[in-house]
């Protein structure tokens, strides 16, 4: 009761001045610290940008690192390959100089023969030259010669007994006069021989060739199994012996196939068997080429010849026609010519060479 008689405060008189002036002063506190806590959150921003600065840095750090290691890389595999380099030049010219050497001593030991050969026969300067003039004038008619009867290349031939020609005239030697009638002889003989341009007419037959695959062949009417069925809705009126007679007579029917060909050399084969076809009009036309190359004439026109009659019977289509005239053309083609004897000139120098 005595409580509840106490008088109530109030509480405008409880606050104390000492109270007011310490709420009086409390902001000014805070505000103490205010730039303190600026100051830290710049420091850490000028940090968090140090980091991502130091950061940057790290990594172009890095970036060149790598592009040194990749350009210390390259500059050691240039390094390899010109040491590489190095050694093959070297061992190139260890091989040059040793075939410099061996060409030396053997220029050395021919110039010895010819010094040799001079003071034995007591030549000259002149003398020396007129003989190896000889020796290359004998060369080339032995060259023409040779390609002349063993590859029949007239063009080389006509060449080399030119160049013997020129020989003749620089020695400039009236005894050589007849030698120079004879090679003007052979030039005019061999310029008279028919040129066949072997080349060109190879080109024909491999061009042939090439197309063998396109050409269509002529075939007959495909094989046909044809049955009668007709009796089969009456062969439960039959007898057993009619029945079995019937399917007989149906089983030697599809025996016999009866073909209407407009052409009778057509090729009755079925398509799996044209491969033979194919093969065999590929070997007539090796067989043509083979006897062009090796200048046998009747090889040449014989297998062109049944290619022809091959293309003709077996095969249709525009492929086939162009083929056909290509081959036809060229059975008028003449291969074989008549090589003639330029040996006059190599033996009369042979014959002046041993009266010397």
């Amino acid at each position: 009761m005595e409580k509840n008689n106490k008088p109530q405060t109030n509480p405008k008189e409880t606050i104390s001045p000492a109270d007011v002036e310490s709420l009086e002063k409390k902001p000014i506190v805070r505000s103490k610290f205010l730039p303190i806590w600026i100051a830290i959150v710049i420091l850490l921003g000028l940090l968090a940008g140090l980091f991502w600065f130091f950061q940057q840095q790290l990594h172009t750090e890095q970036l060149k690192t790598a592009a040194l290691t990749e350009n210390v890389l390259s500059t050691e595999q240039l390094n390899h390959t010109f040491r590489q380099f190095e050694q093959s030049v070297t061992v190139d010219n260890e091989a040059t100089e040793q075939r410099f050497t061996e060409l030396n001593a053997a220029n050395n030991a021919l110039l010895d023969k010819v010094d040799s050969l001079a003071k034995a026969q007591k030549l000259t300067n002149d003398g020396v030259l007129r003989f190896w003039t000889l020796a290359e004038l004998k060369f080339l008619l032995q060259t023409a010669n040779q390609s002349v009867l063993l590859a029949g290349d007239i063009d080389k031939a006509q060449k080399a007994l030119e160049l013997a020609d020129k020989q003749v005239l620089s020695l400039t030697d009236p005894r050589l006069h007849e030698l120079r009638t004879l090679i003007a002889d052979e030039k005019l003989a061999l310029a008279s021989v028919a040129q066949v341009d072997v080349d060109g007419l190879a080109m024909q037959l491999q061009s042939a060739l090439n197309k063998v695959d396109d050409l269509d062949v002529l075939m007959g009417q495909p094989f046909s199994d044809q049955t009668n069925n007709g009796s089969a809705n009456d062969s439960s009126l039959a007898s057993t012996w009619q029945m079995a007679l019937t399917k007989t007579w149906q089983e030697i029917k599809s025996l016999v196939v009866i073909r209407h060909q407009q052409d009778a050399a057509v090729a009755v084969l079925v398509p799996e068997q044209r491969y033979f076809l194919y093969q065999n009009l590929r070997l007539k036309l090796e067989s043509a080429k083979l006897g062009l190359l090796s200048g046998r004439e009747v090889a040449f026109h014989d297998n062109l010849a049944s290619t022809a009659k091959w293309l003709q019977q077996y095969f249709i289509g525009p492929e086939r026609d162009a083929m056909l005239e290509m081959v036809t053309e060229m059975q008028s083609q003449t291969i074989a010519v008549d090589i003639p004897d330029i040996s006059a000139s190599l033996n009369w120098l042979q014959q002046y060479g041993d009266q010397q």
